[in-house]
């Protein structure tokens, strides 16, 4: 199941990407042919931006594909890069998991205080903190995965 979920934020991710491409392609046209443009396709984009990049992140970290910077890890012994790696992966366990906990603390307030998103489209706020409080329990639960499996991992690894 949790393979599974992994696959599917990325492949969400890349619909939301390749949805992005079209949209903007196809307000693009309209507006150099002269049909006027899509009202809400540059805030629609701005959210599906918003959106792709929380749902691929959980995925890319999954893959091991993120953006890392491991320099210092290289140069040093692999028991001192184990425990480097240990280090960053808790370290990113309690980032995301404060930052899961407060975007939900976040959502409930803005859904009791009735908040809404007024421009071209009209929401509940409390629907721009769903996508990083999903993601960030994803990132949360992937970093803890990552430290215990460097706990298992043998000495020379």
């Amino acid at each position: 199941m949790y393979h599974f979920l992994m696959i599917l934020c990325g492949v969400a991710g890349a619909m939301l990407f390749a949805a992005m491409a079209v949209l903007v392609c196809v307000d693009v046209f309209m507006r150099n042919v002269g049909m006027g443009n899509i009202s809400w396709g540059v805030e629609m984009t701005e959210y599906m931006l918003m959106v792709a990049t929380f749902l691929a992140a959980p995925w890319l970290l999954y893959l091991n594909d993120h953006i890392r910077v491991d320099i210092i890890v290289r140069g040093v012994s692999a028991p001192a890069a184990r425990l480097l790696e240990l280090i960053t992966d808790a370290f990113g366990f309690i980032v995301c998991a404060v930052l899961a906990w407060q975007s939900v603390v976040v959502a409930q307030d803005a859904a009791a205080q009735g908040g809404m998103v007024f421009k071209v489209l009209i929401f509940p706020e409390w629907w721009l903190n769903v996508p990083m409080a999903f993601s960030c329990t994803l990132l949360a639960i992937e970093f803890a995965r990552r430290f215990q499996r460097g706990l298992r991992a043998p000495e020379g690894n």
